[in-house]
């Protein structure tokens, strides 16, 4: 069953939009950040990705992890003594303060001076994390897929314009010149008139389906759950803390939407971003038969058409022109039209990691007013496109999608799976 302090987020999301929150910029008596002034970060959910994410921007000036919050103790402590260890070796030695820890992530959005929030939970929490520190006047740093669910993606947005803060979604693709250099060269006309891509990535998410473990001493398997349904705790979802194994909750569908939106909240964003419909989106869903989990093609208000199948080349998006092919994934970007691409055009010609990049992009929108990446809308458009899938994939029909309304208008059951009952559905 639901759990019920979360079901009816979406009708009472703006409740704290009323509390008068005063970030410490304000409370310093600036109407604006300096732009020598330093970001103090909270950081909600401390496993393995946030590790790897502090460790690659940790020594960027414009920002300081100062509070951290997790319902796994085990990694929370992990986490701080990183951030404490971390600190005091690019001090030159010495013991740093360690971050203040908490295990409700509520307290830690009222944790003095804080100005803004790294979320690297689990895709179901994303949504009322989204939304309670925009309402406390935070900003954003969500990890993507933005949200779980359709509903919750909108009501993140929402959330951000009422506010008036800064949100940037974690598809740090966008960062990375590879991309950058594919986008250009479709938008630019070089492999001809756009007709076709294909994204390679995996499968779509499905039912939970394991057995039931002893929880760990200290984790606090209710409130992990808390947004969704529940659910028995299995170390598959939650490994033990030690940094070695990626939880395996993406793979079901009451906690993520499988490789759909792990991989194609990346390689479809992509499309996206090349076809310039950061805002929209796809309008016809058409699912392969059977039980198939490869096969599912797509096509915008134009015609382009976008099919979901392996092309030999890993995790990667490949364009198709009247003139040529061009396929770019992590580690390569090259064409069937000779000398269109080279080592300029590749990540190897980077001077910066792409998440640090990608961070930069998010603190300069902050401190300075410059436009972001990848802002709210256009990560709930590609986390919708990814969620679309896998439902159309789900209910084995078609979908007839409208991007205005945002509602699916040639079946009025599957509407009901753009929000809760995504995960009710399921069991």
């Amino acid at each position: 069953m639901l759990r019920q302090n979360r079901r009816n987020f979406l009708q009472t999301a703006s409740v704290g939009a009323g509390l008068v929150f005063i970030p410490s910029w304000l409370r310093a008596g600036f109407s604006g950040f300096s732009p020598n002034a330093q970001i103090n970060i909270g950081v909600i959910g401390t496993g393995k990705q946030a590790v790897g994410l502090f460790k690659r921007g940790s020594a960027m000036p414009e920002a300081r992890v100062v509070a951290a919050c997790d319902v796994y103790p085990a990694n929370l402590k992990r986490f701080a003594n990183t951030v404490a260890a971390t600190y005091a070796e690019q001090a030159g030695g010495g013991k740093e303060t360690a971050p203040a820890t908490y295990t409700d992530y509520r307290k830690l959005l009222d944790h003095p001076g804080l100005d803004a929030v790294l979320i690297a939970t689990p895709d179901h929490q994303h949504a009322q994390m989204c939304i309670d520190a925009l309402d406390r006047g935070l900003h954003v740093y969500c990890e993507k897929p933005l949200a779980h669910t359709i509903e919750e993606g909108r009501a993140i947005v929402d959330a951000v314009e009422r506010n008036g803060k800064v949100l940037q979604t974690g598809s740090m693709q966008r960062s990375m010149r590879t991309f950058q250099r594919a986008v250009e060269l479709v938008q630019g006309g070089a492999i001809g008139e756009l007709r076709e891509a294909i994204v390679s990535i995996g499968v779509p998410a499905k039912p939970f389906d394991l057995p039931e473990e002893p929880i760990p001493d200290g984790l606090d398997w209710s409130t992990w759950l808390d947004g969704t349904v529940e659910r028995p705790y299995h170390s598959t979802l939650l490994p033990e803390s030690n940094g070695r194994k990626w939880g395996a909750w993406r793979d079901y569908a009451e906690f993520g939407g499988g490789m759909i939106t792990d991989w194609g909240a990346h390689m479809f964003d992509i499309v996206q971003w090349a076809k310039g419909k950061d805002n929209s989106g796809p309008t016809q869903f058409f699912p392969s038969g059977g039980d198939a989990k490869y096969g599912l093609t797509m096509f915008y208000d134009d015609g382009f058409r976008v099919e979901h199948r392996q092309f030999g080349r890993g995790n990667a998006v490949r364009f198709i022109g009247s003139e040529g092919s061009l396929d770019v994934g992590r580690g390569f970007i090259d064409s069937t039209i000779p000398g269109l691409v080279g080592y300029n055009d590749t990540n190897a010609a980077m001077k910066t990691n792409a998440n640090v990049a990608h961070f930069q992009d998010f603190y300069d929108a902050i401190l300075k007013g410059t436009e972001l990446r990848c802002p709210a809308e256009t990560g709930h458009r590609t986390s919708s496109m990814c969620t679309l899938a896998n439902i159309a994939y789900r209910l084995r029909r078609p979908l007839m999608w409208d991007p205005s309304t945002e509602r699916i208008s040639n079946d009025r059951a599957a509407n009901r799976l753009l929000g809760p009952e995504y995960r009710m559905s399921l069991g």
